[in-house]
């Protein structure tokens, strides 16, 4: 049963974000789309499903996984890691945690185990602000469970460790959202929405911009891709599922699944 002041808060959080969000895109924009397209249907599914119910899911498995990491080492570190000032802590574990995301998203482009799950995201054929919440419930755990890792290893509770994915997930918004700002040198330092959609691209992606927060990661293990232009088509090039329920039992099929079966799953809503 969903908590009914849980699905106004996660409305009022769509009207916010979307408040925001669309007036930057129709400002900067850098692709032409049409707001209310069927893939921005299956994004907002995606959307409500991650944050009604998947979003719990995760802190629920997180929890359990790494309520068991104790040890005298880890608890001597622990003492001197919490003498440092509250933001050297922060910064220290974002960082650890860019360092994860960064060889496990690289992982999840190598490895189909991973791929199935994390493919759900690059489906997406228009990329903006929305798009961040393609994410299948399990690839979800995955990410988050990375970059959330260094927190909970270092002593941080479980709220501090959703405040933390939560920073995370804000910035995602910006990384996806459909401008064409520049952050000119500082493209170094922090992730910019060009970047990240050359992520996206449909035949380079896989290879290059890896990393979320930090482009120093792939500057560092050569897989910064930084052209001059925007790139032209994002998605994949393989065969996949349309709307949200299908794209949710897709990774649990075979490859070689019979186009009619995969357009009969599209008749779905969502």
């Amino acid at each position: 049963m969903i908590d009914f002041d849980k699905f106004i808060r996660v409305i009022l959080y769509f009207i916010g974000m979307s408040l925001v969000f669309i007036p930057l895109e129709r400002s900067f924009l850098s692709k032409p789309y049409r707001i209310l397209r069927k893939e921005y249907r299956t994004d907002l599914f995606f959307y409500l499903g991650q944050n009604l119910f998947w979003n719990s899911l995760t802190l629920i498995t997180l929890n359990l996984l790494f309520s068991g990491l104790e040890s005298s080492l880890l608890s001597d570190l622990r003492g001197k890691f919490q003498l440092l000032p509250f933001l050297l802590q922060a910064l220290s574990v974002i960082l650890m945690g860019d360092f994860l995301i960064y060889w496990g998203h690289r992982w999840q482009h190598k490895y189909d185990w991973l791929w199935r799950f994390h493919r759900i995201h690059h489906t997406a054929e228009r990329v903006d602000y929305l798009a961040a919440f393609r994410e299948h419930p399990l690839d979800n755990i995955y990410t988050r469970g990375l970059e959330s890792l260094p927190a909970f290893l270092l002593g941080f509770g479980l709220e501090e460790v959703s405040m933390f994915i939560a920073f995370r997930g804000i910035y995602a918004l910006f990384i996806h959202s459909n401008v064409s700002l520049r952050l000119g040198v500082l493209e170094i330092i922090f992730g910019s929405p060009h970047l990240h959609h050359w992520h996206h691209e449909v035949d380079r992606g896989g290879k290059c911009n890896f990393a979320n927060l930090n482009p120093m990661m792939d500057i560092i293990f050569g897989t910064f891709y930084n052209p001059h232009t925007p790139p032209k088509r994002y998605g994949v090039n393989e065969d996949h599922a349309g709307n949200y329920p299908s794209l949710l039992l897709e990774p649990f099929l075979p490859n070689d699944l019979p186009k009619k079966f995969r357009d009969f799953m599209d008749k779905f809503p969502g």
